[in-house]
This record gives structure tokens, sequence and C-alpha cells, in this order.
């Protein structure tokens, strides 16, 4: 390659060659970066490790998202821990203390992944903060994480959506990759999407976090750019200078960071209030679920009681089922039977197991034999085919037969 070619090659890679620090600002690097901080309507900060732009969003107080608003919380609020975990925790996580958090990335997993754009949100005096952390080129990742870092101190309790698989594990992993830190370990961390899913998956399905802003607010984005877009554009800057879709990309992740605020907000009252504050079936019933796993009995009871006025036509029949065995429990026999005695009438895997239950009532509560042979017979013809059902069942009749011969 002759000297003209290796110029003119030069030449058409130097904007994108990292300056140096104290490199002179009127250079091709520095307009490049102010291009991008006038773009994403930032600032650009620069360090000894890095430039990075960052670009603060204020949300006043009384601000809508959907049917929800933004209000200032009562001094010293706090969320019950409980309502984040599999277990009844003790103890309360203050709400000045929490740290909103999402991240956008040249990828999905990798070595070579990026998270390009760091989103952090918190409350302040007049309203909630969103503090994003642009990188404009791979070389300043340093600069941006180590200021990027400050976020997380003065315990700081981190609330992701399916942080603890992720955006936490990749922040730790470019934090040590770039000698940033060798350890990163948030005070506490609340991953919502636990949580979501234990309360309302059975009614939405899809817990992706733009579907629980539809189900559960009412917030609906206006042309909101798709996840596996983003790294796409992020390459448009790095190649093109190309800054069509960034504030796409921008409002985007403030999107994900507001919704987690009212999010948290929405879990913890539905525990704080110990389900009072949910009225869809399948939501209250899914909370009992969750008192059920914490061995919680009391509750449970409380919850399933709230579905007694519905029509039974509109619960499920694992509804129905799951309830009679809470009222089972708590020695309620009349609200139980009376589930029991209509789940017979479906030939489903629960219509069987109600036949067992009156069978075995029948045999040792009331010592009506001749009753409980007949659920047991009528339980045989809906019997699903499982070994384990059927030699039960089987060992059932035999002695229900037994007896009535003694």
């Amino acid at each position: 390659m002759n000297d003209d070619k290796l110029h003119d090659k030069l030449d058409r890679y130097k904007s994108f060659i990292t300056s140096a620090p104290g490199a002179d600002s009127t250079g091709p690097v520095s307009s490049r970066y102010r291009r991008m901080a006038d773009g994403a309507g930032g600032e650009i900060v620069a360090t000894s490790a890095g430039s990075y732009c960052l670009i603060k969003t204020l949300y006043p107080f009384d601000s809508f998202f959907g049917t929800a608003t933004l209000e200032p919380p009562p001094r010293s609020a706090a969320y019950p821990l409980s309502a984040f975990g599999t277990r009844d925790e003790d103890g309360e996580v203050p709400v000045s203390s929490l740290l909103y958090f999402d991240t956008e990335t040249t990828g999905l997993g990798g070595a070579g992944t990026v998270a390009f754009l760091i989103g952090f949100g918190s409350l302040t005096e007049d309203g909630f903060e969103i503090r994003q952390y642009l990188l404009p080129d791979y070389s300043d990742e340093a600069g941006m994480l180590e200021d990027m870092l400050e976020e997380f101190s003065d315990g700081r309790v981190v609330v992701s959506y399916n942080g603890a698989a992720f955006d936490i594990a990749l922040v730790r992993s470019r934090l040590i990759i770039n000698r940033v830190a060798r350890e990163f370990e948030p005070t506490g961390h609340l991953d919502l999407l636990h949580p979501t899913r234990r309360l309302f998956k059975r009614r939405l399905g899809d817990c992706s976090l733009t579907n629980v802003e539809r189900e559960l607010f009412d917030f609906h984005r206006v042309d909101d750019i798709p996840g596996y877009l983003i790294p796409s554009v992020y390459f448009s800057w790095l190649g093109e200078e190309s800054l069509e879709l960034m504030t796409d990309v921008l409002e985007h992740n403030r999107l994900d960071i507001l919704a987690l605020h009212f999010l948290a907000s929405r879990i913890a009252g539905v525990f704080a209030s110990e389900g009072e504050s949910l009225n869809e079936i399948d939501d209250i019933h899914s909370l009992s679920r969750v008192y059920m796993r914490r061995k919680d009995h009391s509750r449970v009871l409380d919850v399933a009681r709230r579905l007694d006025d519905e029509p039974e036509e509109l619960l499920a029949e694992d509804i129905l089922w799951f309830n009679s065995l809470v009222y089972k429990r708590a020695g309620r026999w009349e609200e139980a039977l009376r589930i029991w005695q209509g789940l017979t009438e479906s030939d489903s895997r629960e219509g069987f197991l109600a036949g067992i239950e009156l069978a075995k009532y029948f045999e040792h509560k009331q010592r009506d034999i001749e009753t409980a042979y007949r659920h047991a017979s009528r339980a045989r013809l809906v019997c699903p085919p499982v070994s384990t059902h059927q030699d039960q069942l089987a060992y059932r009749l035999e002695r229900l037969k037994r007896r009535l011969k003694d």
C-alpha cells in the first residue's frame, strides 16, 4: 500500500479514534461527542479514564403513568421486604433508598456484550429523576463505569426487572474487565420479575414489562422501539454517527425505569393490604398460593374467603379445588363439601380428586360406608390415566367393598 492510500485510509477512520485526555477540544472526536450530547439532550462528562454523555430527566409529581399518578411518598415510607421474596421476611426497605436500574446493551449475552446505556431512577424532592449514562465509544467505558458506580453508594437498594440474571451480572463483568472494581455487590436487590410472575402471571400470561404496564396501569407506549432493534441503533452511531433513533432508545429506557417505580409500589401495596387492593379473581388466587407456600395458613384462609361471594361458574376448577383444601385444613367442612359436591359433576382431574375427598369424608368422618363407596365408584369413571391414582383408587374401593359386607 503506497503512502497516499495509507493516509486516505487513516483520514477515514480519524473520527473514530478516541482522543487522549487533554486533547484539543476543537478536534474531530470532541465535536463528534458534542453531537451525541446535543442529539441526546445531555452533556458530555470528561474523566481521566474517558468521557460519557449524561442525560437527566425529571418527572414531576402529579405526572400520569396510565391510570397511576406519581405521588410524593409519605415521610419515612417503606415497603415490606416480604412483598418481593418467596419467604415471609421481617423488615422493611425505605422507599427513599430505592435505586431503579436498567441497561440497554449491544447484545443479549457473551463476553463482548457491553451496556452502552445504563439508567437509574430515584425519588427526589421534586419528583422522579432519571439519570442515563450513554457511552460514546468503547474506549470510554471505564470512565463511564467509574462514575456510574457512585450511583450504588449510600446503602442504595437496587430495583430491576430480571436484573439478577442479566443486568447486575453484566455490569459486574464489565467492571472487572475494565479494572474499575474487582467486586460489585449492591447493598440490596429487589428483582421485580419474580414477584410479578407470582402475583400476575396466571392472569397476564405474558409478564414482559410492557405487557405488565398495559394490564396493570393501562399505560400504552406509543411508537416504542422494539428491544431487538436497540443494539443496531448503537452500532449505527459507532459506524455512521447516526443518532436517528437514539432518542427512541433513551425514551424506551426511561419508561422501563419509570415502570419499575410504579410496579414496586403496586406489589408492595398488595402485601401491605393483604390482598385487599386486588380485584381480579386470578390475582386473589395467586396471592393465596403465595401465602400457602409460606405456610401462612391464616392468611391463606382470609384471602380464599374473598372468593366466597363470586359465582362458582366464574371460578376455575383448580381455584375451587385449592379453596376446598384450604377449608378442609381449617376444619370448615361445610364449605369444603359444597365445593367437592359441585366438582364431582365435572370429568376433570379436579372432579376425580373431589370424589376421592368425598369418599374419605363419608368413610372417616360420617362412617357412612355406602355413600363413601358411591363417591369412590363415581371417581373411578373419571380417574386420570396415572398408575398411582388407579392403584390407590382400586385399593380404596376394595377396602370399602369389604366393609360393606361386614
